[in-house]
């Protein structure tokens, strides 16, 4: 993750637009990543913070299985994945961070043959999770992830742009929660492997 300050970026006038909100979004160390305007459905939004965001709420996962998924109003707003998918066409970026960090997370701290265990074909988020989920997020949230977890090498977002343009909106948002679940599951069962639940 990156350690040093962001560039500060023009805003509008923080008497607009709240002064402690600006001030919280233009403060590099402060996770807040948007800030909304007086505009229905316009919201400024750090990108880049975004993504910095799920990865601190992989990391709290990681150290607590019992804290939120990574999309949680407190991690990612519904605004800002509104903007980062619809407005920016950062889906790809979106799966490759998450992905490339829940593998990184755990091949820190677990065994490796544990790690790179694929999750099988019958691996069903919905039954496990009671979520409502198209089978179609669900399978290609499985592959993906099966297809990092087999290789030390990070997936670069132009790998995925191609299989994430089929999803709509809400379904690349289902396949963001889709593979938040399945890294949450694979956690558990590496803790419960590894004795450190």
């Amino acid at each position: 993750m990156e350690q040093f300050p962001r560039p500060r970026r023009p805003l509008p006038d923080p008497g607009v637009y709240g002064a402690e909100e600006v001030r919280e979004f233009l403060d590099p160390w402060h996770p807040r990543a948007s800030v909304e305007t007086d505009h229905p459905g316009q919201v400024f939004v750090d990108p880049e913070r975004v993504l910095d965001n799920i990865t601190l709420a992989l990391h709290r996962l990681d150290v607590d299985i019992d804290s939120p998924p990574a999309f949680e109003p407190d991690t990612v707003t519904v605004n800002e994945l509104s903007v980062m998918l619809d407005d920016l066409d950062r889906a790809a970026a979106l799966v490759a961070r998450l992905v490339n960090t829940a593998v990184q997370l755990m091949a820190t701290r677990y065994p490796e043959e544990l790690v790179r265990f694929p999750l099988p074909d019958t691996y069903d988020l919905c039954e496990a999770d009671r979520l409502v989920i198209g089978d179609r997020e669900q399978d290609l949230a499985r592959d993906i992830l099966n297809q990092r977890l087999a290789t030390e090498v990070d997936l670069h977002p132009d790998d995925l742009v191609e299989r994430l343009r089929p999803l709509g909106p809400g379904e690349q948002v289902h396949l963001l929660v889709a593979l938040c679940r399945m890294y949450r599951h694979k956690l558990v069962v590496l803790k419960h492997h590894t004795g450190t639940c």
